[in-house]
């Protein structure tokens, strides 16, 4: 598949300061939209049903050099124990599929993006009914990729997920957060450690 038959990035993964696409990776600030290699997003979200409200906890881009750097520091331990969980519980066959529509006129492709992440890959829990999750996608340029990603993990999720981390592991987390995150304190409390599933 070529790029100009991906899907443009939705808004759901723009950066929710800008209203625009993310331009620079967050960890080397190289800009996105040039690099030839894909890059992740993920955005945190905090939901209060009961008044509708949404508050993003932190949200950012990394280029794919950044993230395979930042997974060499994760313990092998703890690669394996996520890589285990996602293929025993990541609900790979209830996703949505997306093809290139082929006709003789030319057609955008329809990609419905609430269609990946309205449910929880894991758990099948409703976004709406979620007071805690992350939203994950795989980009090039400004385009999504939509194989694996994009998907919704729910804070039930990431609960099971923390489990499986050593304390090394935990501490890596631990520090990204307190170097990246630029939000209210009380908020970095209830994401701090979560991982980078990206």
């Amino acid at each position: 598949m070529f790029f100009h038959d991906l899907p443009e990035i939705p808004e759901e993964f723009h950066n929710s300061e800008t209203g625009a696409p993310f331009t620079h990776c967050m960890v080397c600030e190289c800009e996105l939209a040039l690099e030839t290699q894909p890059y992740s997003i993920e955005r945190a979200i905090r939901h209060y049903p009961e008044m509708e409200l949404k508050s993003v906890v932190f949200e950012y881009a990394m280029c794919a050099k950044c993230l395979h750097a930042l997974e060499k520091d994760l313990s092998e331990s703890t690669k394996q124990a996520i890589a285990g969980y996602f293929a025993e519980h990541f609900r790979a066959a209830e996703r949505p599929t997306w093809t290139r529509l082929t006709s003789e006129e030319e057609v955008e492709p329809d990609f419905t993006c609430s269609d990946w992440i309205d449910q929880c890959s894991i758990k099948g829990v409703e976004r709406a009914e979620l007071y805690e999750y992350s939203l994950y996608a795989r980009c090039i340029g400004d385009r999504i990729i939509p194989d694996v990603a994009p998907y919704m993990i729910s804070g039930l999720a990431q609960d099971d997920l923390i489990e499986l981390f050593s304390n090394k592991s935990l501490g890596f987390m631990d520090g990204f957060t307190d170097k990246y995150f630029t939000g209210p304190p009380e908020l970095k409390e209830l994401f701090k450690g979560r991982p980078i599933l990206v």
